[in-house]
């Protein structure tokens, strides 16, 4: 009786969950809690002014710095896509910065999915162009928590004992690997557990089971660029903070804000807004640094991310209309 009223209220809890409303509304209180917090606590008029002048050597640096992190990220999925795809870097690019742009305005799950839809213009099996995305974030993801956090843990406590966790989490990468190499495990797997809890999840599994076997240099590859991609994120911080008049110490910032991107991974609010720049502060404050300078210079970031964003998606407009005007235009006149 009890595991049925169990079951019953997970089941509730997800429905619930799933309800257009109750997330969105979710979503606003999050965001309405985190900016009364913030102007409780901070000066809000002091960080609009470093907003409204920041140094402008240092504001190039950090327009340029996000430039190059959105180019990077397409060539890190592009690593992933060639393995099973013949798609050009060029477009892998453009379409990942609609996508990310997309993302930016939303929970992060629908940049994901709309880059797997925008593959789908070249011949990408729906299923594969998802499993290289989510195989690209969980990558990204792991970076995050099991590389650059226990880097800021260290920074922050000056001790390395918190670097076993990247070395256990290269471990059980392997052991993984070594796992998803035999055939009769593979099938197990598939026969117990994939076919009769999640059938849905077949093909996403079976092309990421044959992604990581096969291609395992495009896996390396993956987090070769994963890596120099956190290095490249964290300098646009970096290069914010000293827009506002801020100097941090450089190998720590790219730590802490790495850290901070898995927030934007989580689904409690729009793009992550809010609840990165309230991390922010906290993260960054924990370093010895002025909390409404750090709130100045995520600000000063996410004002880049959104007016870079919305360009983006008014160009990717235009084309897009275009383009259907002109195939439409061709059937007409192949109609004659």
């Amino acid at each position: 009786m009890f595991a049925e009223r169990s079951k019953q209220s997970q089941e509730f809890l997800i429905r619930l969950w799933r309800n257009r409303a109750v997330n969105v509304g979710t979503r606003v209180l999050i965001l309405a809690a985190i900016v009364w917090w913030v102007a409780r606590r901070l000066d809000l008029a002091e960080a609009a002014n470093l907003v409204r002048s920041p140094q402008p050597w240092a504001l190039l640096g950090m327009i340029g710095c996000g430039v190059l992190f959105g180019i990077i990220g397409g060539i890190k999925v592009w690593t992933l896509l060639r393995a099973l795809a013949q798609v050009s870097l060029q477009r892998t690019v453009v379409y990942f910065f609609v996508a990310s742009s997309i993302g930016a305005f939303t929970p992060a799950a629908l940049g994901d999915f709309s880059l797997a839809a925008f593959l789908k213009r070249e011949n990408v099996p729906v299923h594969d162009g998802l499993a290289i995305v989510l195989v690209d974030r969980l990558v990204s993801v792991s970076l995050y928590v099991l590389v650059f956090t226990p880097l800021t843990l260290t920074f922050l406590i000056r001790s390395a004992t918190l670097m076993w966790v990247p070395v256990l989490y290269l471990a059980v990468v392997g052991i993984a690997l070594g796992l998803n190499a035999r055939a009769r495990v593979r099938g197990w797997i598939r026969e117990n557990i994939v076919e009769r809890f999640v059938p849905r999840t077949l093909g996403f599994l079976s092309t990421t089971s044959r992604l990581v076997r096969l291609y395992p240099w495009a896996m390396a590859g993956n987090v070769g660029v994963g890596l120099v991609r956190g290095v490249v994120g964290g300098m646009v911080v970096w290069m914010a903070l000293l827009a506002v008049g801020t100097s941090a110490e450089l190998l720590p910032a790219i730590a802490a804000t790495n850290t901070l991107a898995v927030i934007n991974v989580l689904p409690i609010s729009f793009g992550g807004f809010g609840v990165y720049e309230g991390g922010g502060v906290l993260l960054f404050e924990a370093f010895g640094m002025e909390a409404v300078h750090v709130l100045a210079a995520l600000l000063l970031q996410r004002i880049y991310v959104l007016a870079s964003s919305t360009l983006i998606l008014v160009i990717a407009t235009i084309v897009l209309v275009w383009q259907r005007r002109q195939a439409r235009v061709a059937r007409e006149v192949r109609a004659i």
